[in-house]
């Protein structure tokens, strides 16, 4: 003789649904994109070499935080400055944008600290810099 009815489908116990689901979804946000790497902090100015004797735009830069404007000397003019921005470069150097002048007439400049811990002036990749 044979059972026609067959056994009833066995059941997850409902008490344990929730907790099963939680650590099943908990993993989930391991599996998306990483996050990319942080960029190291900058070093505050009193860690940084100073530079070059007569590189007033080296020595704003290494000087100055963000936004903060002040006077350089160069050539024996006096030119107002404002520190725009701090960015860490593809090589890994920490670049920092000094903008002069103001409006029409405003040029960017870029310092970037070299090996030794010295900013010194250098080349932007694209013209006109990054200035807003």
């Amino acid at each position: 003789m044979t059972d026609r009815n067959p056994a009833p489908p066995r059941r997850f116990p409902a008490g344990l649904l929730g907790p099963a689901l939680a650590l099943g979804l908990a993993g989930c946000g391991a599996l998306g994109p990483a996050a990319p790497p942080a960029a190291p902090p900058a070093l505050p100015p009193a860690a940084v070499a100073a530079p070059a004797p007569g590189d007033a735009l080296a020595a704003f830069a290494a000087g100055a935080a963000p936004g903060q404007e002040g006077v350089v000397m160069e050539n024996g003019v006096a030119s107002r400055a404002r520190l725009a921005r701090v960015y860490h470069a593809a090589s890994g150097r920490e670049c920092r944008e000094v903008v002069f002048g103001s409006g029409p007439a405003q040029r960017a400049r870029l310092a970037c600290r070299g090996e030794d811990g010295v900013f010194a002036e250098a080349r932007p990749l694209l013209r006109g810099g990054g200035a807003r």
